[in-house]
């Protein structure tokens, strides 16, 4: 089972399921979780590879099929998914295969589409790269991730989560990367409410061309692009993610 943080057990929720970016962990949400409001129930997960064990072949159906399972063992029939960036791939996979468990999808600073970020020769180059010279190969993210706004405290949060991961285990989230389909027709199908939330200077992901390629599959979405902030919003304007996420949970239970 995906090893997870369920800080407010006792809350009767929605459960709104976190998941996390590349190549963080379940603490990237630490702020956003402390920030939703009661009855919300927030259960942070670590990913395969990126905080779980990894099991068989790369591929990001693990990620989803752990998602289930998890949700199986808490004994929750349906939940809000919620997905940042390498998150949002899994977020967007499972509601396209089972979404009859998702009541609600925010994708946040993420895309559908195969390409950038996760360009797949670059993300093998990457796994053999891990595995030779270890987590320093991928800390660059940091300052990719951070917008221009963001301070020496936080970045310095963003480079101890990534140098806690295991090389090994990254590189098979590379090579699950590399392997990842388009998820765009299942997002598109997808009868719950969405929401699609970015950071105003998420390079990444910038939303001029991510947030308007998803609002083609979603006209009927909320959009949200929050000021200031680049592409780990959870981390950096955990409060306006929180208050998006609440009324998408609002939206999921009227």
């Amino acid at each position: 089972m995906l090893n997870h943080a369920d800080p407010f057990p006792d809350r009767p929720g929605p459960v709104v399921v976190l998941l996390p970016a590349f190549p963080l962990d379940h603490r990237l949400w630490d702020d956003v979780a402390a920030l939703l409001p009661a009855p919300l129930r927030p259960v942070a997960v670590d990913l395969p590879g990126l905080g779980s064990p990894v099991r068989g072949e790369p591929s990001l159906q693990l990620a989803a099929d752990g998602v289930v399972e998890l949700l199986d063992h808490l004994g929750v029939e349906r939940a809000v998914v919620a997905g940042l960036s390498t998150g949002g791939y899994v977020a967007a996979l499972l509601a396209g295969r089972a979404p009859h468990r998702v009541a609600g999808l925010a994708l946040c600073d993420t895309t559908t589409e195969v390409g950038p970020p996760d360009v797949p020769a670059d993300r093998l180059t990457a796994a053999d790269d891990l595995q030779q010279h270890g987590i320093e190969v991928v800390l660059d993210s940091v300052a990719e991730g951070l917008g221009p706004h963001a301070g020496p405290d936080l970045a310095a949060r963003v480079e101890a989560m990534v140098r806690s991961q295991d090389p090994d285990a990254v590189a098979w989230v590379c090579r699950a990367l590399a392997a990842r389909s388009d998820t765009s027709e299942g997002v598109a199908a997808f009868p719950g409410p969405v929401l699609l939330l970015f950071g105003e200077h998420d390079t990444p992901t910038p939303p001029a061309q991510r947030l308007a390629e998803l609002q083609r599959l979603r006209s009927d979405a909320a959009a949200v692009v929050v000021p200031g902030s680049g592409h780990l919003t959870a981390l950096e304007a955990p409060a306006a993610v929180a208050d998006a996420l609440t009324g998408l949970a609002r939206r999921a239970v009227a």
